[in-house]
């Protein structure tokens, strides 16, 4: 009888391990970011650029519409936490020939999609995305 306890106790903690061994696995880490910009007018995107960040390394963006040019810089840094868990700050600047418009600051979970929208003065929405890149593709789209 003891024997037959010990064993089904086994049985059980082998079985329990076996289940949460996916629960404890990590994903992926982000080998960096992909950041766009894009500008909205009357609900319709009329220009978008991308472009690539890493952590503690600027990017940089221009985006022309007729006459006007959108230009962003932004940094990319680690705000809180160690690990997967850590929160993430973009900072970026942007401007309409050369007159800063914006300097939107986005906080987000490392390895996670985040997104804002800014409006201005002349009616156009101003979208920042920034998706994570892992093993060179983005794993998901920011929904606008």
């Amino acid at each position: 009888m003891k024997e037959e306890t010990a064993m089904i106790r086994t049985a059980l903690i082998a079985a329990a391990l076996l289940v949460a061994t996916p629960a404890l696995a990590q994903e992926p880490t982000a080998d960096g970011y992909q950041l766009q910009m894009s500008v909205v007018r009357n609900g319709v995107t009329v220009i978008s650029t991308r472009t690539q960040i890493a952590e503690g390394a600027p990017a940089s963006a221009t985006a022309v519409i007729g006459d006007v040019t959108y230009d962003f810089e932004a940094n990319l840094f680690t705000v809180q936490g160690d690990g997967a868990e850590a929160q993430m700050m973009v900072e970026a600047h942007l401007s309409r020939d050369n007159e800063q418009i914006a300097a939107p600051r986005l906080t987000f979970l490392r390895n996670q999609s985040a997104g804002i929208g800014i409006g201005d003065e002349t009616g156009d929405v101003l979208r920042m995305n920034i998706v994570p890149i892992v093993a060179g593709e983005p794993r998901s789209e920011v929904q606008e």
